[in-house]
């Protein structure tokens, strides 16, 4: 398979920014603070929320990437699509585990982790090179990606009270990402993993139908250029429902779309990495 040139510019393009999801977003936090408003019974039941940790299962679909690697020799590196050049898996479900410490109503620190990893097999379609190595056609592959996500922010409430919660947040998300291709009948292979701590800005908010029901969401975004070795941006954003079913534990369910468009250098090579999905979250949170 060919990869097209508008799909190289694509590629090549800063990541495109979401403007339905950010309405959405805008128009939800409009909702949440306008419904600040209402006024809260003093009966309503109190629960814990200075700390809260969350596990559950993260269930990705439709993921779609393209990579390349180039050497710091030529030839220069083939523009690859995961799936469909090689075959590679769209589907992948892990932990998700994150956490929350309030130090007031006003201040807090939030932190995540999910490591994703997607394997290809297939017998190469078309001649690709990859960080420096030619693999011809007809050449039998195997290859992975692995995304290894650390979260770290801090929130500051703008709007805080029973009811709405509305803030923005800085922090940064570190992605290590590992890309590998090999072949063991022409005994080629390479692999790259490169670490990035990547500088985000955010906005999130919650709202509580009941003091049991609630819902949240929150959207993170930035763009770096850093000396021309780290390049690109990033988007992430979750929404989702929750019900506490004891004073310290609840149940709740989340779907969160991410996008990353990045161009790495190492020592001697260079990743450039295009890659989406969309998930769904299954969880439970304690409380205290």
């Amino acid at each position: 398979m060919k990869i097209s040139p508008s799909l190289i510019k694509n590629v090549q393009a800063i990541p495109r920014t979401y403007p339905r999801i950010l309405l959405i977003a805008h128009i939800a936090a409009a909702v949440l603070l306008l419904a600040g408003a209402i006024p809260v019974s003093a009966e309503e039941e109190q629960f814990p929320n200075r700390f809260m940790l969350r596990l559950g299962g993260y269930s990705v679909r439709n993921a779609d990437t393209i990579l390349r690697l180039d050497s710091s020799n030529l030839p220069i590196g083939t523009y690859i699509d995961f799936q469909n050049t090689l075959n590679g898996e769209t589907r992948s479900t892990v932990l998700w585990l994150d956490g929350l410490y309030r130090f007031n109503n006003n201040h807090a620190i939030g932190f995540s982790w999910y490591n994703l990893r997607f394997r290809g097999s297939t017998v190469l379609g078309q001649d690709i090179v990859w960080g420096g190595i030619t693999y011809p056609l007809s050449t039998p592959v195997n290859s992975e990606i692995n995304f290894n996500v650390y979260k770290l922010n801090y929130q500051y409430s703008v709007y805080h009270n029973d009811k709405v919660e509305l803030g923005a947040s800085f922090g940064f998300h570190i992605m290590s990402t590992f890309a590998s291709i090999s072949a063991t009948n022409i005994n080629q292979s390479d692999s790259e993993s490169l670490t990035a701590p990547l500088p985000v800005w955010g906005l999130f908010a919650s709202y509580h139908f009941s003091p049991r029901f609630s819902a949240f969401y929150s959207y993170e975004s930035f763009y770096i250029n850093y000396q021309n070795t780290v390049r690109g941006g990033l988007e992430d954003f979750l929404i989702g429902l929750e019900y506490r079913l004891f004073r310290n534990f609840s149940l709740g369910a989340a779907y969160s779309r991410f996008d990353l468009n990045v161009k790495i250098e190492g020592d001697n090579k260079t990743l450039y990495l295009n890659t989406n999905w969309n998930g769904g979250m299954l969880y439970g949170a304690v409380y205290f």
